[in-house]
């Protein structure tokens, strides 16, 4: 009989010894931060080899087949899939790999990063978007845990983010016309990607000059970074989906040539645009805000959106110096998130710690807690926005290079705006919302979609005993931060169901787990 769920009103667990090994509720939830889910055979593999040897296993994965590859094999590089619009199939591919990709924790980060450095398909000004996209998260996931100047200069010469940021085909100033360069990507890339709006501490907190924050740029930087950026478009006609892999391509007669001056660097006049594209790309880089603003955003995707300055100024070290004298070590970024005794040993009653789920992770969840798999390899799923019906929320769909919701987002007028605390997801959080993604989750509970299925062999095994169910549900969903008092309330009311419909407990048993508040934040 699976153990009971801890007892969340306990407080915070004691640091363990380093021999310690987890606990199956402690590894549900290492898990429901590294990946898109737990499931029960990685449970039992995080409980036998620890949080770091299984992390270290996992690291070193390569990229499963990639999202290009398995588009290409199904065939949706046909006219019929040429225009915009007509990409019903991407969300086949991504979810295909939220819940059954092998690499997981490179998965979740890539996606993590797809939230960073944002590209929405509706966007994508050229042929085929739907491989764009496609290879778009590929790219990061290539670079996920790889370093971080080569993942940003790869994001910059990528056609989908020229086109999400209007750079694509930018051309230099012309003193004679008043035409000055796109300033788009310069702008985002510096705000968005890597350095912030203000001049942070090593521990990601503001420094303040007379009491005020100070900024990072002026728009003399942004004006003078624009030019960096100007001559690059597609390379090759766009006759074939191929072209959506190759980086852009310089046309130098639209490159400017003269010289560039931003972040107190100066490129001089007469510069090629790959030798000013590298220069830009060294200076961003080897800003002292990207360890923190970056480590700080990846925290709060996958472990807790208020972290505390001491676990970002952990993390920004680790961005800062791998251990082996390495700057923008992401692995190294990556294993400090989830390996910091803050991440792994917190206090779960704390009302200041963990995050709100957001949809894409909750649906995710699900469907790897019980074995929910593809019955023809087709992985069939719809656009996911609609927050009535569906999740709020659908993978490489965001309306703007903001994201579905923004790192500094707190609801306003609430205890939490009150304590000077965020919370991102609830940007895109509200009864329509909740509802919306309970009825679509209901769905899948209750008979599927297509070919995407679960039978559910397990649970129903365990249904003649509602406590051992829900023990059950609540590690896979929750892990040790679901309360007894709230499993026992749920397994009352699953025990009124009659035991010779073993189904109904079970989906009932789901149902109530995933709709709980000790779910929908994952601590």
């Amino acid at each position: 009989m699976p153990a009971p769920p801890s007892e969340a009103a306990s407080g915070a667990a004691s640091v363990p010894t380093s021999s310690a090994r987890p606990t199956p509720g402690e590894a549900s939830r290492f898990l429901a931060q590294a990946t898109f889910g737990p499931t029960p055979a990685q449970i039992d593999a995080v409980v036998r080899d620890g949080y770091a040897a299984w992390l270290d296993a996992q690291l070193d994965l390569p990229p499963s087949q990639s999202h290009f590859d398995w588009l290409l094999q199904q065939g949706k590089n046909s006219e019929a899939y040429k225009g915009n619009g007509i990409n019903a199939p991407l969300e086949s591919t991504l979810w295909r790999k939220f819940i059954s990709a092998e690499d997981q924790v490179r998965t979740r980060v890539a996606f993590a990063l797809s939230e960073i450095f944002v590209v929405g398909v509706s966007a994508i000004t050229a042929n085929w978007p739907l491989f764009g996209a496609a290879g778009f998260m590929d790219l990061l996931a290539e670079h996920a845990l790889g370093n971080y100047q080569a993942l940003l200069t790869a994001v910059t010469r990528n056609l989908s983010m020229g086109c999400m940021l209007t750079y694509r085909g930018n051309r230099k100033e012309d003193p004679k016309t008043g035409r000055h360069p796109d300033e788009n990507y310069a702008r985002e890339v510096m705000q968005l990607f890597s350095i912030g709006l203000v001049e942070l501490n090593p521990d990601g907190t503001a420094r303040l000059a007379n009491g005020a924050p100070v900024e990072t740029y002026g728009n003399a930087d942004v004006q003078g970074l624009a030019k960096v950026f100007t001559g690059w478009d597609l390379d090759g006609p766009e006759t074939d989906v191929q072209f959506h892999r190759r980086p852009m391509a310089l046309n130098g007669a639209l490159h400017s040539l003269a010289e560039k001056r931003f972040l107190g660097a100066v490129i001089p006049p007469g510069t090629d645009g790959y030798l000013s594209l590298r220069r830009a790309m060294e200076v961003i880089s080897a800003h002292p805000n990207v360890g923190p603003f970056i480590g700080t955003q990846l925290i709060q995707r996958l472990v807790t959106s208020n972290p505390s300055p001491a676990y970002v100024g952990r993390v920004a070290a680790a961005f800062h110096d791998d251990g082996q004298g390495v700057r923008g070590n992401l692995r190294a970024v990556v294993r400090a998130i989830l390996l910091d005794d803050e991440a792994r040993y917190p206090d779960l009653t704390s009302p200041e710690w963990g995050k709100v789920r957001e949809p894409i992770v909750r649906f995710s969840g699900w469907a790897r807690a019980f074995g929910a798999t593809s019955n023809n390899g087709a992985w069939a799923m719809p656009d996911t926005t609609d927050n009535t019906i569906r999740l709020a929320q659908s993978p490489m769909r965001s309306a703007s290079v903001f994201n579905f919701f923004r790192p500094r987002y707190s609801p306003p007028v609430t205890e939490l705006a009150r304590r000077g605390q965020v919370a991102p997801e609830l940007q895109i959080t509200d009864e329509t919302s909740i509802a919306g993604y309970l009825n679509f989750l209901a769905i899948y509970v209750d008979r599927g979609w297509e070919d995407l299925q679960t039978n559910y062999a397990a649970e129903i095994a365990l249904a003649r005993d509602p406590a051992a169910l829900v023990a059950r549900v609540a590690l896979l969903l929750a892990g040790d931060a679901f309360s007894s008092a709230t499993a026992n309330a749920i397994a009352q009311a699953v025990a009124t169901l009659p035991p010779e419909r073993p189904r109904d407990r079970v989906r009932a048993a789901i149902m109530l787990v995933a709709a709980s508040p000790e779910y929908l934040v994952q601590k």
